[in-house]
């Protein structure tokens, strides 16, 4: 906790074991954790799949699985989090974007790669890649943000 002016406390702080790290440093971390989220997001599609769902509506349940648990694991390791009202509002945006970013990327290439046993897969890569470029670059600017320690 830091003290603010009068004397009261903060426990929403940048300050703390990840508060400098650089950009290549999480980018490596959310690399990391990102492989375990596409496990995951990757293995909910072929279960949900399985329930006979339809791709693209399977495709929005597993990103919103994968998602949360790459959340969960950013906030601690990767990022350093605040958990206050500004980061959630943040995060709540950054979602709903990758979200129908996700969803239409998988959309469109469902569309147009050739039909074959690997439409699917090459559409949830795809549609991959293309989020998870996107959510770093947004949680590290908007939702993780350093901001110098209050005094």
């Amino acid at each position: 906790m830091n003290a603010l002016p009068g004397g009261r406390l903060s426990s929403g702080t940048t300050t703390g074991p990840g508060a400098n790290r650089g950009f290549f440093t999480q980018a490596f971390r959310f690399g990391l954790v990102g492989i375990g989220g596409a496990v995951v997001d990757y293995g909910s599609l072929s279960l949900i799949l399985a329930l006979g769902t339809w791709p693209e509506l399977a495709r929005i349940f597993s990103f919103t699985i994968g998602s949360t648990a790459v959340y969960l694991v950013n906030r601690r390791w990767t990022f350093t989090s605040n958990r206050n009202s500004r980061e959630v509002a943040a995060l709540t945006t950054v979602l709903a974007l990758t979200f129908a970013l996700v969803g239409g990327v998988n959309a469109l290439a469902l569309r147009l790669l050739p039909e074959s046993p690997w439409q699917i897969t090459l559409a949830w890569a795809i549609s991959q890649a293309v989020a998870t470029t996107f959510n770093f670059l947004a949680q590290r600017t908007f939702v993780f943000r350093s901001r110098p320690a209050e005094q």
